[in-house]
């Protein structure tokens, strides 16, 4: 590679980490029934920032973010706001930060989380300087289980990316694992990033004083082994420990470790791919929401009082829930959403971020009409609630019948939402390569 190629394949790259320990009676998201508040922290609830040129990622510790308090923390940034994409990383061992979603939000809490992203994207940002990027994946990880579908093997990859400096020290790194951040059980109540934050602490070890950032893909229907609706009980979660995030974190982290890394822009090698600058475009969509209830929310509400008579603790949280859930609608409401997609292109590499909790056949069917390197992310800009792909409908469960009033939505988005979705990340990269 010549000079003139070389500085083509080099970006400024700045990362930034802040902490955040929210105190003991911090409300808990995650969990419609887990209704006790935090004990402690296990690991600080971190807010991350990876600024490539023009960009900025930022990744936080919580289980879902409004898409008003990202619009709120991408304005307050010296970025464009088409070039600031904020993910959180689904931990069902996070904070309540979501005002009318997931249990609500602590305002005090919030609050911090906003200056946070914004301390650490500026940070990251006057921290820039030439790096280099390098992509690798790797598949039979053996930890994601579709939870809908437990018959059909996943074997979804781990995908890694670096950026080093010119002395080859790794700055930041970027790893992505679709598979629901919910090791940890309803019974846990210590803050935590669940098994990505072993994640991110193993790799970081590789390259002393660098930031990993997680992104969780789209775990919509995948976990590491359980059912959906095992949160509505605060019992019978065997097994779903901190010793259990923590190994398969490492386990995770070891096989994004292991796998071979190709530089993102080599012309000279047909191992490369193809080159470009950073740059980032993002699109807003009305999707639809669809009622699915064959009684009206007053008759619901009635039904489920009655059955709470007899419930046991947890289902009775859940099901009071859902009575508040059915006290907050209105006849008027408004049935669709405006949902945010991004998209980033990094020197070749990729990135989709999309709002809500997408199924894994949205980064299929994205990553297959791509070339080169394709990371696609969910929790992005916005999360109220699943989009399943559409031939999942008929299989009804909780992501299509029931997680809407955790969220506090009046109904699920209709079929065919998802792949709207799709379609415009695909127009959006299109248009960026």
């Amino acid at each position: 590679m010549n000079t003139t190629e070389a500085e083509q394949a080099t970006m400024r790259v700045g990362a930034a980490v802040v902490e955040i320990s929210p105190p003991a009676g911090t409300p808990m998201a995650g969990f419609a029934a887990r209704t006790e508040p935090s004990t402690g922290v296990h690991d600080p609830l971190s807010v991350r920032a990876l600024a490539v040129d023009d960009t900025c990622w930022i990744t936080v510790d919580v289980c879902g973010l409004h898409e008003d308090t990202c619009t709120r923390i991408a304005r307050g940034l010296p970025f464009m706001p088409e070039g600031v994409a904020i993910t959180a990383t689904h931990t069902h061992a996070g904070p309540c930060v979501m005002p009318g979603r997931l249990g609500g939000h602590d305002p005090g809490l919030l609050e911090e989380i906003v200056v946070a992203c914004h301390e650490a994207a500026e940070t990251a940002l006057a921290s820039q300087q030439p790096a280099t990027l390098q992509y690798g994946e790797s598949r039979g990880v053996d930890i994601a289980r579709n939870r809908r579908h437990p018959e059909r093997a996943v074997d979804p990859p781990v995908q890694i990316a670096t950026f080093s400096d010119a002395r080859g020290q790794v700055l930041a790194w970027v790893v992505l694992y679709p598979c629901h951040p919910v090791v940890l059980g309803p019974e846990n109540r210590l803050i935590s990033g669940d098994y990505p934050a072993f994640t991110r602490s193993v790799v970081e070890e590789r390259s002393p004083g660098s930031v990993a950032l997680f992104l969780p893909g789209t775990p919509g229907d995948i976990n590491s082994g359980h059912p959906a609706d095992a949160s509505y009980s605060l019992s019978g979660s065997a097994g779903r420990t901190m010793e259990q995030a923590r190994k398969i974190g490492e386990h995770v982290a070891a096989s994004a470790l292991g796998t071979q890394l190709l530089p993102v822009f080599d012309s000279g090698s047909d191992s490369g791919f193809a080159s470009g600058m950073a740059s980032a475009a993002r699109r807003t969509i009305n999707v639809a929401m669809n009622s699915r209830d064959a009684f009206s929310p007053a008759e619901l509400s009635r039904q489920w009082e009655a059955e709470a008579v007899s419930a046991d603790p947890g289902r009775r949280s859940l099901l009071n829930g859902w009575k508040q859930w059915a006290v907050d609608r209105s006849p008027d409401e408004k049935m669709s959403w405006r949902a945010p997609v991004s998209v980033f292109n990094w020197q070749g590499l990729t990135l989709v971020g999309l709002p809500g909790e997408p199924f894994l056949a949205a980064t299929e069917a994205i990553a297959s009409e791509l070339e080169g390197p394709v990371f696609v992310t969910g929790y992005t800009n916005g999360c109220p609630g699943y989009f399943p792909s559409a031939d999942e409908y008929d299989f009804g469960g909780y992501e299509v019948e029931d997680a809407h009033r955790y969220y506090g939505m009046p109904a699920p988005f209709a079929p065919g939402s998802a792949e709207a979705l799709v379609l415009a990340a695909l127009e959006l990269a299109g248009e960026l390569q």
